[in-house]
């Protein structure tokens, strides 16, 4: 039973393996879509203005301002009016969640 269930095992990791390559060559992005800045439209990646625009105003005051930490960031943005994609205050918290994760 044991040898069974561990080539069921392999087996799935093969259909895994194949169904990820088989994505990457027809250039599919699997995955979720909570990557910020961005929305996916038939697999593929597409950039949502409206959240690329705080992505880059979030580049620019970290870019820019000496020392600034993710409070301080969060504190700046919320004074702005700036919020994210849930139309909630951009705290520490959920601006480190989801702009380490982000990569624009």
């Amino acid at each position: 039973m044991s040898s069974m269930a561990q080539d069921e095992v392999r087996k799935i990791s093969e259909r895994t393996k194949f169904g990820f390559k088989r994505a990457i060559q027809k250039g599919t992005v699997l995955g979720t879509n909570n990557i910020w800045g961005y929305k996916k439209d038939k697999g593929k990646l597409v950039i949502d203005e409206q959240e690329a625009n705080l992505i880059r105003k979030i580049f620019n005051i970290y870019a820019n301002e000496d020392q600034i930490g993710l409070k301080k960031l969060s504190t700046i943005l919320e004074g702005q009016g700036l919020y994210n994609r849930n139309r909630k205050s951009n705290t520490s918290k959920y601006t480190k969640k989801y702009n380490t994760k982000s990569k624009i």
